[in-house]
């Protein structure tokens, strides 16, 4: 994740693609896998120093002057159980993504 969001090189080569979740929730590290969802615990992991981790994504591509979409919202989603049934064991992620008005950079 490192490499796709720009803050490592690999091999010479430098990419960046904007984090959504972190550009919307800034400071919030939006675990998507955590001991709160039954389904990791019951695999009885180790979580006593484990706060849990995001494994999930959304990215934008950003060309020489920004972000080529814009970012109107995200959120995670099947972070709750319904009827008692959970989806995974991990959360997802999801994100508004619309057109600019114009070009980044113009």
């Amino acid at each position: 994740m490192r490499f796709w969001s720009g803050r490592q090189s690999l091999g010479g080569t430098s990419v960046f693609y904007k984090d959504v979740w972190e550009s919307t929730h800034p400071g919030d590290p939006g675990n998507t896998f955590t001991a709160s969802n039954p389904l990791v615990t019951a695999e009885n992991l180790d979580w006593a120093l484990d706060l849990g981790r995001r494994i999930d994504y959304v990215f934008v591509r950003c060309v020489e002057h920004g972000p080529a979409l814009d970012v109107s919202a995200c959120a995670r989603i099947f972070d709750e159980p319904v009827d008692g049934v959970w989806a995974s064991d991990h959360f997802g992620v999801v994100a508004g993504l619309t057109l600019p008005a114009r070009s980044p950079g113009f």
